[in-house]
C-alpha cells in the first residue's frame, strides 16, 4: 500500500503555517490570471484544499479531489464548502475545462501528463516545486526548471507557457525541539543541522520560532 503523505503532525503544521502566511492567496492570484470565470476547474491532489477554497470563494467553478479522506474532511470543515471529494482522479470518469495540479502529478514520469490532460477539455495548469531548502542554500530537488519543462512539453507537441516564481511560506514553531522534528519529517534523509540556521526567534509568545521557507516553483499553462 502506498504510504500516505499526510499525518496529524503534518496537517497541524500546514494549517498553522497557512494562518501565518498569505502564500495560498498569492498563489491563487497567479492561477486566476490563467483561468476564466466561465471555465470549470478540477483540482487533483488538492490536499487541504486552500487554493480550491480561495478560487471557489472568488467565484470560480472548482471541484477538488484528493485520495486522503482525512485532509478532505478537514478542508470541508474549514471552508464550509461542498467542493471537496475523496477520490483518486485516475478512477473517475470526469472532465473539466481546466485541470489544476499543485505539487502533484509529476508530468515527466509514468505518462502522468497524458493521464491528467485526458480529464481536461482545454488544458492543464501544473505547478511543481524547485527546492527542498531555504533560499536555495541547500541542494534543491531534482525537478525540471522552466526552460527544461517547456522544452519537454513542446517536444511532445503541446502549446505551453509558464514562469518561475518564489512565494514565502514560513513555518511557525513552538520550540527548537519542534523545529528539529519538523525538519526531520519535511526533509527526510537530510542533515538537520543544515536547516537549523534558518530557524529564527520571533518574539511571539504563541510561536517563538519560525523556519523561513522560500517556495520556488514553476507554473505551467498547457493547452490541449
Amino acid at each position: 500500500m502506498e504510504k500516505k503523505w499526510w499525518n496529524d503532525r503534518k496537517i497541524e503544521w500546514y494549517e498553522r503555517a497557512s494562518l501565518f502566511s498569505d502564500f495560498h492567496y498569492l498563489l491563487s492570484k497567479e492561477i486566476e490570471s490563467l483561468i476564466d470565470k466561465d471555465e470549470t476547474i478540477l483540482e487533483f491532489g488538492a490536499g487541504l484544499g486552500y487554493v480550491s477554497e480561495i478560487l471557489s470563494k472568488d467565484g470560480y467553478n472548482v471541484s477538488s479531489y484528493d485520495i486522503d479522506e482525512k485532509v478532505v474532511e478537514r478542508a470541508r470543515k474549514r471552508s464550509g464548502l461542498d467542493i471537496f471529494h475523496t477520490s483518486d482522479y485516475r478512477e473517475l470518469d470526469i472532465s473539466g475545462d481546466i485541470v489544476l495540479t499543485i505539487f502533484f502529478g509529476r508530468l515527466w514520469s509514468d505518462d502522468n501528463l497524458s493521464s491528467l490532460l485526458s480529464r481536461a477539455k482545454k488544458g492543464l495548469i501544473s505547478i511543481h516545486s524547485l527546492h527542498t531548502g531555504q533560499n536555495d542554500a541547500i541542494k534543491g530537488r531534482e525537478t525540471p526548471g522552466l526552460d527544461e519543462s517547456l522544452s519537454f512539453l513542446r517536444e511532445k507537441g503541446y502549446v505551453a507557457n509558464g514562469k518561475e516564481i518564489t512565494i514565502p511560506f514560513p513555518q511557525p514553531l513552538l520550540s527548537m525541539e519542534e523545529a528539529e522534528l519538523f525538519i526531520d519529517e519535511s526533509y527526510p534523509g537530510k542533515d538537520i543541522s543544515l536547516y537549523l540556521p534558518y530557524v529564527k526567534k520571533t518574539g511571539d509568545k504563541s510561536y517563538p520560532y519560525m523556519l523561513s521557507n522560500q517556495k520556488r516553483m514553476v507554473i505551467l499553462s498547457i493547452k490541449k
